[in-house]
């Protein structure tokens, strides 16, 4: 559903590659059928296995195993609770009734399906329908799901080999702060490293190099050393009790002059100081399956915004194309450069992704985020960066509804 979820085919490559035959037990069956070739099941994880199989209906246990033939693992069959074409019925239409921004009739549907087979990835689902609606704090309960069918989040914590903080008593305790989900979330919950701080804890922060430096300015940045709990930076906002009326304001990111002053000297020119700037993102770096819709075709963002402009992109991707409609690209190291150039601008425009989060985390105050008609929760009602200016797709793939909405037209430079 969202941009940290994996396809199912990715679950169970990660699985094959991290599992080792009797090591470890696989997710259990907690719901099976009949088909006409064989069985399916319902994992506790949400997923669903179809299997060909002239035995009938399996019992016990099962043998997994892998495409060369080997087996990889096993799975306890739980007493069989029927219902999972109830469950995907109810699955399925909750997410397209989300899709369709229907979200009180999605959370019925998801209630429906929990009902039926207590899955985390149901849960998880009514989890952004919560959220959608304002639940935040049953909402990021649920969101916890994802730790249960996303493999990245089990390989983080046995990478660390440490515990992961659940809400115990951090005072005098070393809180290590993982980088788990998108870049722009990592950036968003960024703010709570202070909060932290000011229960008692110890904090360090285990980021990828894009962020290093970015991140340095509110902790300390590593990735070795003892450590007594570690901690997603999503999970903030559930261990923290967050909700949307308590969120640490932004500003909370110091931007480096140091490397201000270099971008400013490289985008100077005469040209330059008799234009409006604008930095724009418009396309998300990685795709993912059902992920929200969020990329805007260049070429109507760069028509929208006008010609006595320049337009300098605040994205690492997409440099060839926005040579040929004029904008300019720019090679960043990491996002404390993009955070950098960002400063620079007299306006910013871009789509849901990292660049909105650091124009709201270096307080840029004439900042337009561009959403589709189905988008993340993290921008109902907008409570992470008050000021920022939201313009929504009236209807789906309505991008000239949401620029019109944001006033981004040339008549209006």
């Amino acid at each position: 559903m969202t941009d940290t979820e994996q396809t199912n085919h990715e679950q169970r490559s990660a699985r094959r590659s991290a599992v080792t035959f009797r090591d470890k037990a696989l997710d259990p069956i907690i719901a099976h059928e009949p088909t006409a070739y064989g069985w399916r099941g319902l994992t506790a994880s949400g997923d669903v296995l179809d299997v060909q199989s002239a035995t009938g209906m399996p019992e016990g246990e099962i043998t997994v195993m892998g495409g060369d033939g080997e087996p990889i693992g096993h799975r306890a069959i739980k007493e069989n609770a029927p219902g999972v074409a109830a469950y995907l019925d109810h699955s399925n239409w909750g997410i397209d009734l989300l899709r369709d921004n229907r979200v009180e009739a999605a959370l019925a549907e998801f209630d429906a399906a929990v009902a039926i087979a207590r899955t985390s990835r149901a849960r998880f689902n009514r989890s952004l329908a919560l959220l959608a609606l304002g639940c935040w704090r049953e909402g990021f309960a649920d969101f916890e799901a994802r730790h249960e069918f996303l493999p990245h989040l089990t390989e983080i914590g046995a990478r660390c080999g440490i515990p992961r903080w659940r809400g115990e008593d951090i005072r005098g305790k070393r809180l290590l702060l993982v980088h788990d989900a998108g870049f722009g979330d990592t950036i968003m919950c960024l703010r709570y490293v202070p909060v932290l701080e000011a229960m008692g804890a110890d904090v360090s922060l285990s980021m990828p190099p894009e962020l290093d430096r970015l991140a340095a300015h509110v902790g300390s940045v590593e990735c070795a050393g003892p450590a007594d709990f570690y901690c997603g930076t999503l999970s903030l906002l559930h261990l923290l009790d967050q909700t949307p009326d308590a969120i640490p304001a932004a500003p909370y990111l110091r931007i480096n002059q140091v490397i201000v002053d270099k971008w400013r000297r490289r985008i100077a020119s005469p040209r330059s100081s008799r234009h409006w700037r604008i930095g724009i993102a418009w396309s998300v770096g990685h795709a993912v399956e059902g992920d929200y819709p969020r990329s805007i075709p260049l070429g109507q963002l760069v028509g929208a915004l006008g010609r006595a402009t320049e337009l300098h992109s605040l994205q690492h991707q997409g440099a060839d194309e926005a040579a040929k409609l004029g904008v300019i690209s720019h090679d960043f190291a990491d996002f404390a450069d993009c955070a950098a150039l960002a400063s620079l601008m007299n306006q910013i425009v871009t789509i849901d992704t990292a660049a909105a989060h650091v124009a709201g985390a270096i307080g840029h105050r004439d900042t337009t985020v561009l959403l589709a008609h189905f988008a993340s929760w993290r921008w109902r009602e907008n409570p992470f960066y008050p000021w920022i200016k939201l313009a929504r797709q009236p209807a789906p793939n309505d991008w000239a509804g949401a620029l019109e909405a944001a006033g981004l037209a040339p008549q209006n430079r």
